[in-house]
């Protein structure tokens, strides 16, 4: 799939890929690693390295020079391994790439994860070495992930089968990326946030399994609540989106889209030889289907941990708790720009809060418990305010003052969270002191953002995603006038056109009952200034 878009998808396909198919590439029981090296500073030192550390299953190193790699034997070809193993992980130069495939293939294997990089996004040869290995792996009913990929991490199982670091902490969130070297650096984030993965995919050059795989075969996956992705082009753009569509109605997805602009688009074909395609034609076919687009890496992960680790909030009444004025309004702000909106409290809430807080307090939203409040005067706020059944997210600002109870308030946080079904998130501002708080607050699954701005951005993605699943439904009907519309384009393509006139696109319009201005070719002024008195 997705080899190139000059060449012939495969006929013999008619379903995405299947829970079997996936399993073998994130639950394996054996994995051989074919071009395992001894020398540390190889890739298939690394890659072999990576599952010895974590991997519960069997593992065998695949190099016809050695006898033992870390301790395991070292076998010369994948046929003298003892038994068929679930997923071979190809890290050997790309000429020789073919040559192992049909190993693999008479081997039994039937999942491949092909790390070696030399083939389409190197040009012409590399596109031709591309298209020889689909046709193998084809012949054998083999499917692969890449290749030029950094490979594919799953934390349930241990499977750390890439060159990447240590094995991210076990999550919720899913991620597929088009560029290995971005993995790498949110997977490092990823381990110093504490933040937490189920699959992490590298798709390389795409050239059997992709994105629209992937989404098909986690829409099931019970240890996934959200799947983001760093995209840069699409190959089957209406496959795609009719099965994010239907994924995305249970499960959110998620997208950064690079190469909208036209040096990001040249950046993207030399990178992955893809054609990364208009940025607003992506725009609209992600609306259409319910994706998330993400402008940035950083709001990227924010949305994700959002919906990894909190319920989706039923509406937009958002109230926010602060012990600074400045940082409540600021939220207040930009909760006003993003649409979402301050919630009203009830009167019970609001006689609740006077009674609780101090004189000086605000007891409207935002409810400011003073720079003085401790664990006690947050945890009273924040269990009136939640029962309010107008309040359907809360925010909860803190600023580390003198006599801040930082882990306390983060311990009360945790406790009221427990016992609600609503979304609740932090923001612990600052970094060193409020550094003990948030991971309380992160290890109870409650995401914390550094600024307001960015929670309040992530449950506006949330709610969006709500309203999308609510008013999503049959595709409006209306009547067409088709066999005006059909005619139109049969004369472009019999004229050898590739665009439509401006009175053949108005006549489509019209066709579809959408109103335009009128108009009319004219031969001469006279007709001109006729028409004109007759349309004013």
């Amino acid at each position: 799939m997705a080899i190139d878009p000059k060449v012939k998808r495969r006929d013999v396909r008619t379903e995405k890929i299947n829970e079997i198919e996936i399993d073998r590439f994130f639950s394996p029981k054996s994995v051989a690693v074919i071009g395992a090296a001894r020398e540390e500073e190889k890739v298939g030192h690394v890659v072999f390295d990576n599952l010895a550390k974590t991997f519960t299953g069997k593992i065998y190193p695949i190099n016809p020079k050695a006898k033992f790699i870390h301790g395991h034997s070292a076998y010369q070809t994948i046929a003298a391994v003892p038994e068929i193993v679930d997923l071979a992980v190809i890290v050997v130069p790309g000429k020789y790439v073919p040559q192992i495939m049909e190993d693999c293939g008479r081997a039994g294997v039937k999942a491949a994860i092909i790390i070696s990089s030399g083939f389409k996004e190197t040009g012409i040869e590399g596109a031709k070495l591309e298209r020889k290995i689909a046709a193998i792996a084809q012949k054998w009913g083999l499917r692969f992930i890449g290749p030029n990929c950094l490979g594919v991490i799953d934390t349930l199982s241990g499977l750390n089968a890439s060159f990447a670091g240590d094995l991210p902490y076990a999550g919720h969130i899913a991620f597929i990326s088009q560029s290995g070297a971005l993995c790498t650096a949110i997977l490092d984030w990823a381990c110093a946030e504490g933040v937490g993965f189920s699959e992490f995919v590298s798709l390389g050059n795409k050239a059997d399994v992709d994105e629209t795989d992937l989404l098909s075969a986690w829409r099931h996956d019970k240890q996934t609540n959200v799947i983001s992705m760093y995209i840069e082009g699409v190959s089957d753009g209406r496959e795609f989106i009719d099965v994010a569509g239907f994924v995305g109605k249970t499960k959110p997805i998620i997208a950064i889209k690079a190469g909208g602009t036209s040096a990001g688009a040249r950046a993207v074909s030399s990178h992955t030889g893809t054609l990364a395609g208009s940025d607003n034609v992506y725009r609209a076919a992600f609306r259409q289907a319910g994706i998330i687009q993400a402008e940035t890496v950083e709001e990227l992960l924010d949305y994700a941990q959002g919906f990894a680790n909190q319920p989706v909030p039923v509406g937009r009444n958002l109230a926010i708790i602060t012990n600074a004025g400045g940082p409540g309004i600021m939220a207040t702000d930009a909760c006003e720009r993003l649409g979402l909106w301050p919630a009203q409290f009830s009167p019970e809430t609001i006689t609740s809060l006077q009674a609780s807080l101090p004189e000086e307090s605000s007891i409207y939203n935002p409810v400011d418990v003073l720079g003085d409040a401790l664990a006690d005067r947050y945890l009273l706020a924040l269990k009136t305010v939640i029962a309010d059944a107008g309040v359907d997210a809360v925010l909860i600002i803190l600023t580390p003052q003198a006599m801040t109870d930082i882990i306390g308030t983060a311990e009360a946080i945790v406790q009221v969270v427990e016992d609600t079904s609503k979304p609740v998130f932090t923001s612990f501002m600052g970094k060193a002191e409020v550094d003990s708080g948030i991971a309380i607050l992160k290890a109870n699954h409650i995401p914390n953002y550094y600024y307001p701005e960015r929670a309040i951005a992530t449950l506006k993605a949330m709610s969006d995603w709500q309203a999308h699943r609510i008013t999503q439904g049959e595709p409006v009907k209306f009547p067409v006038n088709r066999h005006v519309v059909a005619e139109i384009f049969k004369r472009t393509r019999l004229d050898g056109r590739n665009q439509l006139s401006e009175t053949e696109a108005s006549t489509i319009l019209h066709a579809y009952g959408v109103n335009t201005p009128k108009s009319l070719l004219v031969k001469d002024a006279e007709e001109a200034v006729a028409f004109a008195h007759e349309i004013d």
